[in-house]
């Protein structure tokens, strides 16, 4: 999940909360560290992570109370490997979680609850196998069997085949918040691999009107207008001197934006591949704008001077809530979009050779 902003981000997303009544969740962590802190999250306007509030640990059992009419939030839990959503019924006002200490853990608590851990259960059925799986292809790789690693392959694909009908025929048949958080706590994957307006398709009308609806949904939108094929929107951002910098602006035969931070170790080591080819190409005419996700000047510029990114450079300073990145739909980081002459995108999400290759074809061809 993307990095839970502080200060001040207790509102969630369209009617998600309201100051009208209290919830308690309550937790078994036998083999937790003392001391140490249950967190609760939700979703800010953005559709992205907020901290709500925190628990320490105490004798291996915490409480938090939600003073708020939520539809759901989060629990990030010590030791347990995934975030556990909590779905929030007028009927029920308390919820309790019990962990095992192989990073396991599941909540009980009204209808909707079991909805989920039915949901989970059967994932982790095909989670199981699936590794098994692998599991059994190592053994033949260190065999160098050709067969029996083709016959696991084929085996592994139909049951990732399997896992994806039987969660898609849960999102046609599941009309609420359970089903519009499938699709959300997977956005960034399925938005990687070109898949989540397809996803979001198959959400009801009412998954749609919860938070999580609401956030893929806009997700979706704000993913439209930056397809492949499609014209880039314009921006103007200011560059490390305070001058504002025009996406139309910037005449060029070919530009890669780029969508980065300091703080990005993917991004950084990208860099060198990217500087290489600007080196290569600026005389035939390309040109990179990058656009930082910091928020500290210092560390924004000093990444720019010592990783040598001797092209254009814009930042607001404001992180995730980047005025650019938001225009994009930006969820993640390393992002990269390669426009032609009029701004219209041949490119999404290249790296290394595949990104070199589009801009040699268009600038050698």
């Amino acid at each position: 999940m993307q990095k839970v902003m502080m200060a001040g981000m207790l509102l969630l997303i369209g009617a998600s909360c309201n100051k009208t009544s209290t919830y308690r969740i309550t937790g078994n962590l036998p083999n937790a560290e003392e001391g140490s802190l249950v967190e609760l999250t939700g979703l800010n306007a953005a559709g992205e992570d907020s901290l709500l509030n925190t628990a320490k640990i105490t004798r291996g059992r915490f409480e938090i109370p939600v003073n708020e009419s939520c539809e759901m939030v989060w629990l990030r839990i010590p030791d347990v490997k995934r975030e556990i959503p909590v779905f929030f019924e007028p009927q029920v006002r308390e919820y309790r979680l019990e962990a095992d200490g192989n990073g396991r853990a599941r909540i009980s608590g009204g209808a909707l609850q079991q909805e989920w851990n039915d949901y989970r259960d059967r994932i982790a059925v095909f989670e199981s196998r699936k590794d098994s799986i692998e599991e059994a292809y190592k053994e033949y790789v260190q065999k160098d069997d050709l067969f029996g690693k083709m016959h696991l392959r084929a085996v592994y694909d139909d049951l990732q085949v399997a896992q994806e009908q039987f969660e898609d025929s849960l999102l046609r048949q599941t009309d609420n918040i359970v089903a519009a958080a499938i699709v959300w706590m997977q956005s960034k994957r399925l938005a990687a691999g070109q898949a989540l307006e397809e996803k979001v398709a198959l959400l009801g009308e009412k998954a749609l009107l919860t938070g999580p609806g609401k956030a893929v949904k806009q997700q979706v939108d704000n993913m439209i207008h930056i397809k492949e094929g499609k014209i880039a929107p314009d921006f103007t951002q200011n560059d490390p001197q305070g001058k504002p910098v025009s996406l139309y602006g910037i005449k060029a035969k070919l530009k890669i934006l780029d969508f980065w931070a300091s703080w990005c170790g993917p991004c950084r080591a990208e860099t060198p591949n990217v500087r290489r080819i600007y080196e290569k190409y600026r005389k035939d005419g390309l040109e990179i704008i990058s656009v930082s996700l910091d928020t500290k000047r210092e560390n924004w510029l000093k990444a720019v001077e010592s990783d040598r990114m001797d092209w254009i450079h814009t930042s607001d300073l404001q992180g995730w809530d980047n005025a650019v990145a938001r225009l994009y739909g930006i969820k993640s980081v390393p992002a990269i979009f390669v426009l032609d002459q009029e701004n219209r995108i041949i490119g999404q999400n290249l790296r290394g050779k595949e990104l070199e290759e589009v801009i040699r074809k268009v600038l050698k061809e």
